[in-house]
Formats: structure tokens, sequence, C-alpha cells
């Protein structure tokens, strides 16, 4: 088949294609011109084109749509210089482009994969992830965060009107938070999210985002917890066990690149995916509690703990998914930890790095 990917460039989007590619399939990856860093990653594989264009430009949108089979529709104003227009208009306008263009352009699509996420569980209610079970597909709260996982959520709910209204073969895949091991380790080798330097810079500065959009800033609770992240920094690196508002360790489901390219490649042929909304995360299941005292010994660091105003408790339920598709996760911590390591030694591994976002060319 050819196949479509939008983002095909991007930290998910390039290690997708390369599955497709050794799948046998030749690949449409459509690059937003602006990430121009990026645009060139996939030049030396056979079987791509790589075309430009802007998915709230419908001309764009209707001309990478054309003559394909499938689409995977990866693409998303994420972690870059958006403000909320423009969230809005690349991430749901850019899927209704999307949907349009295959009404009117490729009416007898094999399917549309939509890259969904767990921000449909999140409540904007709330300063955080959190919750209390495992989420279920068929759980979803009222009011996810502005911009980007509000908006990624009107593009699923788009995404699914146009499969029941208008029969398109669509799928809907709500990852977690993903992680890609060239991004896991600082330039000294450590582990940034396990660093009390950078929750502290976090919190430190009242401009930071963190403390810009945090709700409940006047809360006394709130207030003690900064409080005591600043007290307890004394200029020298450590490690942090963070643990959240009401004292748990924090505890998150992280879904590794590589895992979650291998649950999109299932939906493509799998009838059983149409029409369907999948939970697709990876085996890392990190535990703050069980992996900062095994990150101290093996760093020979110090570690403390501290409460963080910022819920971080979430697990996602995999059993849909692994019925239905047969998804196998198979990168746990060990997994991520052994593969950052080996990228930063210069060895070749099974992943290609994330590279720099909305860097020059």
């Amino acid at each position: 088949m050819k196949i479509l990917v939008t983002g095909g460039t991007g930290r998910i989007g390039a290690n997708l294609v390369i599955r497709l590619l050794d799948a046998g399939h030749t690949i449409r990856s459509f690059v937003y011109p602006a990430d121009a860093s990026r645009a060139r990653k996939l030049d030396a594989y056979d079987g791509v084109e790589t075309v430009f264009g802007d998915l709230r430009k419908a001309d764009d949108v209707g001309n990478a749509v054309a003559g394909v089979d499938a689409i995977y529709h990866l693409a998303a104003a994420f972690q870059g210089p958006f403000d909320n227009r423009q969230y809005l208009d690349i991430n749901a306008m850019g899927t209704l482009n999307i949907l349009e263009s295959i009404r009117e352009r490729n009416p007898n699509l094999h399917r549309l994969v939509y890259a969904s996420t767990e921000g449909v569980y999140l409540d904007a209610r709330v300063n955080g992830r959190y919750s209390p079970e495992p989420n279920r597909e068929d759980k979803r709260i009222t009011y996810p965060n502005m911009g980007y996982l509000m908006t990624k959520w009107l593009g699923e709910e788009l995404a699914m009107v146009y499969h029941h209204q208008y029969g398109l073969p669509v799928c809907a895949m709500r990852f977690s938070t993903v992680i890609e091991p060239s991004e896991f380790l600082n330039d000294a080798g450590l582990p940034s999210m396990f660093l009390y330097s950078e929750t502290y810079a976090n919190y430190s500065d009242p401009n930071s985002r963190h403390m810009q959009n945090m709700p409940y800033k006047d809360d006394p609770d709130v207030k003690a917890m900064i409080e005591g992240l600043s007290a307890g920094w004394d200029g020298q690196e450590k490690l942090l066990l963070s643990l959240n508002p009401d004292g748990r360790p924090y505890r998150q489901r992280f879904g590794d690149v590589r895992d979650i390219a291998d649950g999109l490649t299932l939906a493509l042929d799998n009838d059983a995916a149409i029409g369907e909304i999948f939970n697709l995360s990876g085996a890392a299941l990190f535990d703050w509690g069980e992996i900062v005292p095994m990150l101290a010994e093996r760093y020979n660091m110090p570690y403390v703990a501290a409460r963080i105003p910022f819920w971080n408790f979430i697990d996602h339920d995999l059993s849909k998914i692994k019925t239905k598709l047969g998804f196998q996760p198979r990168h746990d911590f060990d997994s991520v930890l052994a593969t950052a390591e080996a990228i930063q030694r210069g060895e070749t591994t099974d992943v290609i790095p994330t590279g720099v976002m909305f860097g020059e060319a």
C-alpha cells in the first residue's frame, strides 16, 4: 500500500515509517515546513516521498491525501511556538481538512488511523495527571486542558463522527505520554525527569509555565509545597523522589516510541480496528518510589523526597488493544534506560532519534 503519514519525520512518525517500509509499503511523508531541522530525516530511506504542507491549508492536505491507500494522521501542534488559536486551527481544523479531503478525493480509503491522546482523561480542574484507576476507553472527562489536549480531543471526536456519519474506516489511538530514549538523559548522562534541579527550576521561577498555568496558587498547601521545594535546594544536584500532593510517589505509564509505533501498525490491516478507540501505551510503568532509589545507587547520587503541587498518578487499561489487535508492549524502564545509554555512547539502536524540533534546516 501507499501510506500517507502526517508528521512522518516526528518522534513517532519516523519510527512508524521504518516499520511500514519493512512491511513492504511505500510512504508519503507530510512535513510542516517550519519544522525544517527534521524535514530531511527520512531521505536515506528508499520508498519515501516527502511532501511539504500545512494542515491549515485545504489544498496542501487534499494533494497529500489524493492517491494513497491509508493514512496515519500523527501531525499536530505540540511543544512548539503555538498559541491556543493555532492549536485549534492545526489540530482540530487540520483534522477536519484531512476528513473532508478523504470524502472529496479518496472515498475508497482503506484506513485512517488518528493519533489521539491520554488528554481525554485529564481534567482541566486538576493540576496534573490523576486517575485513581487505570483509564478505560469508555471513560472520558468533560473538560480537557486547552490547548493541545482539548484540540486533540476535538480531532478524535471529528474522526469518529465521520466514521459513524459517513462510513470512513477510522481507528483512533489514545497515546499515553510518549518517551523517546534519546531524550531521556541530559548532556551529563542523567535522567532529567528525576533530577531535583529540573523540578526546582519549574517552581522557583514565577514566569515558568508551571507557575503561570498552575491553579490554586494561593492555596496554603500549594504554597507550602513550593516553599519546601525551594528550601530543599542547596545548589548540589541530587535526585528527587517526587510525591503527589497526597504523599504517594509519582506513578505514570509511558509509551516507549517503539511500542507506540508497533501498536499503530496493528491497526492497518485488522478490520477489528475500524470504528474503535484504543488506549496505546507501553510496558514502561514508572514508579518513582522504586526507580529513584535504584538510580541513586546506579549513579552514586543522593536523593530526597518532596511533595509537588502537580499530580502525576496515572495508568491506562490496555486490555482492549491487547485482546482485539494482539498488542504486546516490550519496552519497560530498563529497556528505555539501556537504549538511552547506548545512544549516548554513540551506538546504533532500533530508535530513530527525535532530533531538534522547529530548528533551522
